[in-house]
């Protein structure tokens, strides 16, 4: 890292976020600033149409500390924030989202936590403003990567994190591309912690994450970091298997000790049963296949079509 590069580089990854964007620049500056470190602010424009790109242009021009990267397409925010980890200059990498839910202020409170000598500093949205659903779903979510992590943390899904900057390039090895970076970053380094942090409503623009986009990202993390999903089925079948001997033994015991007592309802009852768990671990089989699929294309990651500099 040359001497003049930054101390602090954040990260922002920008889709259809015109109405925020002004105060998300001046959040942080104002954040900053008052740290007493050379900083830089990467904001990738991941094929916004909103006019998104001009403000980014517009801000550009007054302030050579802001750093702009224009995706080819919309690619998704994670490959957008690859995108940026790969442009950093920092020793201290910050990722935030550009939608103000989380609060630039606190930026501070983990760069001091990576000063400490943690890898990896979570933010903790103790009191969060989201809906009672997505709250259900996160807390699931948060329980199932803990254990697969073996990394205690409360919120993996918060937006706000910040990286050594040898973290960040080791993350930037992986290639593929179903990636959930609070996972990739955990599996990397033990040495992480969290701190609490603000948390409001989306006061401006409208969400990324809708319900089905939210139950997709989730099942996409389930089946990208574990096999769990598969074997879970298999237990279900074996499960299913042995209700299947018994009331098979039992429609025998009925017709022999009382006589040929139709039980057809018994019957289809179990059909529909072990139907449904081949249907499902069939269906779970053929995800995982896909996945090999779109792995061994190799297709790029993300694709920066211009860069201000």
């Amino acid at each position: 890292m040359n001497t003049a590069d930054p101390v602090i580089s954040v990260v922002i990854p920008v889709f259809n976020e015109a109405a925020s964007l002004r105060e998300l620049y001046t959040r942080l500056v104002n954040a900053l600033e008052p740290m007493g470190r050379s900083f830089e602010m990467v904001m990738v424009d991941d094929g916004s149409k909103d006019g998104s790109l001009a403000i980014l242009r517009e801000l550009r021009a007054k302030d050579p500390r802001l750093r702009v990267l224009r995706l080819s397409r919309n690619f998704g925010q994670s490959p957008a924030l690859y995108a940026g980890f790969a442009a950093v200059r920092g020793a201290y990498v910050v990722m935030m989202d550009a939608d103000l839910q989380n609060f630039p202020e606190d930026i501070p409170k983990l760069v001091a936590k990576l000063e400490e000598g943690y890898d990896l500093v979570s933010g903790w949205r103790v009191d969060r403003r989201d809906n009672f659903f997505r709250h259900a779903a996160s807390r699931a979510l948060n329980f199932f990567v803990a254990r697969t992590t073996k990394i205690p943390l409360h919120d993996y899904g918060c937006s706000l994190k910040a990286f050594r900057r040898e973290l960040v390039e080791h993350m930037g090895l992986f290639s593929h591309r179903c990636r959930y970076l609070s996972v990739d970053a955990a599996l990397l380094s033990g040495n992480a912690t969290e701190v609490e942090v603000q948390h409001s409503e989306r006061a401006q623009g409208e969400s990324k994450y809708p319900l089905f986009k939210l139950v997709r990202t989730a099942f996409d993390l389930l089946t990208g970091i574990t096999a769990a999903p598969l074997q879970f089925i298999g237990l279900a079948g074996w499960a299913s298997a042995f209700v299947g001997l018994f009331m098979a033994v039992r429609v025998a015991y009925v017709r022999i000790a009382y006589g040929d007592i139709n039980s057809m309802g018994a019957v289809i009852a179990i059909f529909f049963c072990l139907a449904g768990v081949q249907m499902i671990t069939t269906g779970l089989m053929c995800e995982y296949v896909s996945r090999i699929y779109v792995e061994v294309q190799r297709k790029p990651y993300y694709i920066v079509k211009e860069e201000l500099e």
